[in-house]
């Protein structure tokens, strides 16, 4: 039987099966088809009822062959993906261990090896542990960007000074805080950037004679390394105080527990209450210090101390859920922050940090006394006591 419909050609149904062109016309053609309880369209057209039937599990087969191609496509482009970043990853990590790690010489050839990587301590030699890796870390106390010069001319002073120690084969950390009056030799250079001399000063005065923030850092390295007799110091970063809030910010803020009465703000809190710090707050809470009162400077390195610990804390869990906050912080922080880390020490380091805990008994504060000589306050080493946590923390003895 044939059909006649004016869109499409007449076709024989006898025709074979194999010719899909067939099914083409039919399937589309509902003009002239009856409803679907109409017995005699059925009877009549079964058949093509039937064949169209199996071309359409034949097309259904194509198109199921057709997307298992492109699902097998985007997942092999997914994991290529995935292997690249990876890839990347632990390219990253291999070159910030690299970077970061102090190559120490067999002891055999200790006495070619740079000052420092050696010592002797009472009758005994050691060496430094080269898994141990030291950032020194200072909060320059302006508002500008950290390049821009104060209106003195200097770079600014290095208020807050805290040698910051990692252990990445046992994961312990340690910290140790300079205050900012340690009286050392500081290196006094012209306003070319020439050495003039050397001249026992505050440690804070040290960052003043740089000529870029760069210098300034540099220039603070050499003198706490001098203080810590000759001690490899990696990495170094200063941020100027803008830099604070953000730091604090990214992690959603800080819970401290008030060292002393404090005012922050227009609120004043008492000793022991529990302070969020938040945005400014957290500049006020580790900044203060009253001027007037003798010895408030140490006050303020143990409000600085609890808020490194307590900010550690916080964002140890916070970059559990967000392995990529610390090189977000890290790009924010630009402008307001100079330092040598890189992004593949980041990379190298984080991983070890997440399980790290940080407690009181980590956070040690250079030994020595305040005296007042004059108009200011000076902060005097006990060099026998500081040389034995340096060989405590840094060094393992040569059997």
């Amino acid at each position: 039987m044939k059909k006649n419909n004016d869109l499409f050609p007449e076709v024989d149904s006898s025709g074979d099966s194999s010719d899909f062109s067939i099914e083409v016309l039919y399937e589309d053609s509902f003009d002239d088809r009856p409803l679907d309880d109409d017995n005699s369209w059925d009877d009549e057209h079964g058949h093509k009822r039937r064949h169209r039937h199996r071309h359409e599990k034949h097309k259904r087969r194509h198109s199921l062959k057709r997307w298992k191609k492109v699902m097998l496509g985007l997942v092999a482009i997914i994991v290529v993906g995935i292997a690249g970043l990876t890839g990347g990853f632990f390219y990253l990590r291999a070159q910030g261990e690299k970077n970061l790690k102090t190559e120490v010489p067999d002891a055999a050839d200790s006495a070619e090896a740079p000052e420092g990587l050696f010592v002797t301590y009472n009758g005994k030699k050691y060496q430094y542990d080269e898994n141990v890796i030291n950032f020194l870390c200072m909060g320059i106390d302006k508002d500008l960007p950290i390049e821009e010069k104060r209106a003195t001319g200097s770079e600014g002073l290095s208020d807050a000074n805290i040698l910051i120690s990692i252990n990445v084969e046992t994961g312990k950390i340690k910290l140790l805080a300079i205050p900012r009056d340690t009286i050392v030799p500081v290196k006094v250079v012209d306003s070319a950037g020439y050495f003039v001399k050397n001249e026992n000063q505050q440690l804070t005065l040290q960052y003043a004679y740089g000529q870029s923030a760069t210098a300034s850092c540099e220039l603070m390295v050499d003198t706490v390394s001098n203080l810590l007799f000759q001690l490899p110091i990696q990495r170094y970063c200063s941020v100027n105080f803008e830099a604070i809030p953000i730091l604090n910010d990214a992690i959603g803020g800080v819970d401290v527990q008030a060292l002393e009465e404090i005012k922050i703000g227009s609120k004043t809190y008492q000793q022991g209450e529990m302070i969020h710090l938040q945005g400014d707050q957290t500049l006020e809470y580790v900044r203060h210090r009253d001027t007037n009162v003798f010895g408030s400077s140490m006050g303020r390195l143990e409000r600085q101390k609890q808020y490194i610990s307590n900010y550690f804390a916080t964002a140890k869990e916070v970059v559990k859920s967000n392995m990529t906050l610390p090189v977000t912080i890290y790009q924010n922080l630009q402008g307001k922050m100079c330092t040598n880390i890189t992004v593949e020490d980041i990379a190298y380091l984080v991983p070890k940090l997440l399980d790290v805990n940080l407690t009181g008994e980590d956070m040690t504060v250079v030994p020595g006394e305040i005296i007042q000589p004059g108009d200011h306050e000076e902060y005097h080493v006990n060099a026998d006591q500081l040389k034995e946590i340096v060989i405590n923390n840094f060094y393992k003895e040569i059997p």
